[in-house]
């Protein structure tokens, strides 16, 4: 059963003898029609042997032949590796807009001593202690170096990617003037998948736990699109303050600018 069919339900148009939704039905399901977007799941394989060039959460970055692992700016530790998405390797169908031939990397400080995260304020974007970033593939195969640094996680690499449609919560719909009611706002919390998904995708609208925080572009201004959400202890076993859930941002103009920041209960 669709969101449409499991949103006529709640609204109670699924009892009428002539299957017509009410009017404040129909007029909901009409105004969330132009915020679906395509999102898609990742299936991961655990266990598996580490791949260089993978999409994968956790395991060992990808380094450019001469560069030497990624420190944290605050403490001078090597940062842990969170994602790496591989374009080679994402649905056929993916209307991101990534660069064909960039690696797209994701770094975090989790070295509790210093306390990075608390003391770099991590769940802003653009913070001194991650590093989020786009860099040229290899032309050729490459192989991982034989010793991982400290704090790198086992890797989940990306086998599949599970479609869904996804549509933002509430708050970003009035926003976008969608002009919702009381009870078409009770309706949509009422859905049982939630909308939009709380768990690692690729693309597809953020959860929002806070409020929406969309960050801008530092070179233009713009609001930068998600591309990637994390969610806490699901692939990744890291946990965002209480619960929280990360976002991965890359502004549609510049693609080597990239953010990352995070909201919890």
């Amino acid at each position: 059963m669709g969101l449409f069919d499991k949103l006529k339900g709640i609204l109670g148009s699924e009892n009428q003898p002539d299957a017509a939704a009410p009017a404040d039905g129909q007029d909901l399901l009409g105004k969330i029609a132009a915020y679906k977007r395509k999102t898609w799941m990742p299936l991961v394989e655990e266990g598996a042997e580490d791949e260089a060039l993978a999409s994968k959460i956790g395991g060992m970055a990808y380094l450019p032949p001469g560069e030497t692992y990624p420190l944290c700016a605050h403490c001078q530790e090597p940062l842990t590796l969170f994602l790496q998405l591989n374009p080679a390797n994402l649905p056929p169908n993916c209307d991101l807009d990534l660069e064909p031939d960039k690696l797209v990397q994701l770094f975090y400080c989790t070295n509790q001593h210093p306390h990075c995260e608390l003391e770099c304020k991590a769940w802003a974007p653009f913070a001194k202690s991650e590093l989020a970033r786009t860099l040229p593939l290899p032309a050729t195969e490459v192989a991982l170096p034989g010793t991982a640094p400290e704090r790198q996680y086992p890797a989940r690499l990306i086998t599949e990617w599970v479609e869904n449609e996804d549509y933002p919560d509430w708050h970003e719909m009035q926003l976008g003037a969608a002009g919702l009611s009381e009870q078409e706002v009770e309706a949509l919390e009422s859905n049982e998948n939630t909308i939009p998904k709380a768990a690692d995708k690729l693309g597809g609208w953020p959860y929002w736990v806070q409020g929406v925080e969309y960050p801008a572009c530092p070179d233009c201004g713009l609001q930068m699109q998600m591309i990637f959400q994390l969610d806490s202890d699901h692939h990744l076993p890291y946990m965002f303050g209480d619960a929280g859930v990360a976002h991965l941002h890359q502004c549609r103009l510049h693609k080597g600018v990239l953010a990352f920041g995070w909201s919890s209960y």
